[in-house]
């Protein structure tokens, strides 16, 4: 009994430590916010006009973000990930499309990729040091056409 109350309670907590994300489009084109993840298909989060935003809250592990089915540039995070920590970083690996930003709001570098040779994102997969963390809960700002 003591067990099923702890994971209750623990199970409780995790959904306390979600983390929010705010999509703003600064594109004077409509941006279609998708998200991927490992073993998902892609889903539409939100559709925004030019200067629409919307806000979603995520507490599960790796996923990105770019715009339409078909988009390059990625916003990637892990979300209460290690040690307490959400992870993010940009990424024009697989290549450039949009401009992209990443404002954490507990610290944390903000991150903006506004070309393919961009020194803030992942350019190749051992790219490591275009990782960074914060603290689990709390809120990124991911700007399309900062």
């Amino acid at each position: 009994m003591l067990k099923k109350q702890l994971f209750v309670l623990f199970g409780a907590f995790m959904v306390l430590e979600a983390s929010t994300v705010n999509f703003h489009n600064r594109c004077n084109f409509a941006v279609n916010v998708v998200r991927t993840a490992n073993g998902q298909n892609p889903v539409s989060e939100c559709n925004l006009g030019s200067g629409a935003s919307c806000s979603k809250n995520y507490d599960s592990n790796g996923m990105n973000f770019k715009n339409g089915m078909n988009g390059l540039t990625l916003a990637e995070f892990s979300f209460n990930s290690w040690n307490g920590m959400d992870f993010y970083d940009l990424s024009v690996i697989v290549g450039y499309d949009v401009p992209m930003q990443i404002i954490p709001g507990t610290g944390g570098p903000m991150v903006t990729c506004t070309s393919q040779k961009c020194p803030d994102a992942y350019l190749f997969p051992s790219d490591d040091t275009k990782t960074h963390g914060t603290p689990t809960g709390g809120t990124f700002t991911v700007n399309f056409c900062p």
